[in-house]
C-alpha cells in the first residue's frame, strides 16, 4: 500500500467517524465549555466524557482521566487525578438549573480502598435554546474507562491512543 493510499484510507476513516457523531452542535459546545472548567491540582489531566440520549434528554458524564505508570517499580499503577471545578462557573453554563446535587456513594464491592467511595456532582437544567441536559461530574473515571495518560519513569507523560 502506498503512502497516498494510506492517507486516503485515514481520511475516509476520519469522515466516517465524524458522520457517526450524532451530537448536536449546542451539546458539543457545552461539553467543550464544561471540560474547560476542570483544573488539575497536580501535573496534567485529560478530560473524558460519555454522552447518552434517552427519553429524558441528554446525559453527559465527565471526569478527569487516570494516569498509568509505565515501567519502573510502579509499573501498572493507576493514579487518579486530583482536580477542582469552580461551581459558580459551572452554574454559568446553564440558562436555568432544576437540580444541583452532590452524591457520595459507598461501594463495598471494590477490594481497593480508593475505589470504595465514589463522588459526583449532578446538575439538571436547561442550556442553549431550552435544551434539557443532565451533567454528571465524576470524581474518578468509570471502571470501564482505561487511563487517559501514561507516565514513564523519566517523568515523560503521553496520551493513550484513541
Amino acid at each position: 500500500m502506498s503512502i497516498e493510499d494510506l492517507l486516503e484510507q485515514m481520511e475516509q476513516y476520519r469522515l466516517r467517524r465524524e458522520q457517526r457523531d450524532y451530537r448536536p452542535d449546542w451539546l458539543k459546545l457545552f461539553i467543550q465549555n464544561a471540560a474547560g472548567l476542570f483544573e488539575p491540582l497536580t501535573s496534567v489531566g485529560r478530560v473524558g466524557y460519555d454522552c447518552q440520549l434517552d427519553e429524558r434528554g441528554w446525559t453527559v458524564c465527565m471526569y478527569l482521566g487516570a494516569t498509568e505508570i509505565v515501567g519502573g517499580a510502579m509499573d501498572g499503577h493507576i493514579d487518579h487525578a486530583s482536580f477542582r471545578v469552580d461551581v459558580r462557573q459551572l452554574n454559568s453554563l446553564f440558562q436555568s438549573i432544576d437540580r444541583l446535587e452532590w452524591y457520595s456513594v459507598a461501594n463495598p464491592e471494590h477490594s481497593l480502598p480508593e475505589n470504595r467511595i465514589r463522588s459526583l456532582i449532578s446538575v439538571v437544567g436547561s442550556v442553549g435554546e431550552g435544551q434539557e441536559i443532565r451533567l454528571e461530574l465524576l470524581a474518578i473515571p468509570p471502571d470501564f474507562v482505561g487511563p487517559g495518560l501514561h507516565c514513564r519513569p523519566n517523568g515523560m507523560i503521553y496520551t493513550s491512543p484513541g
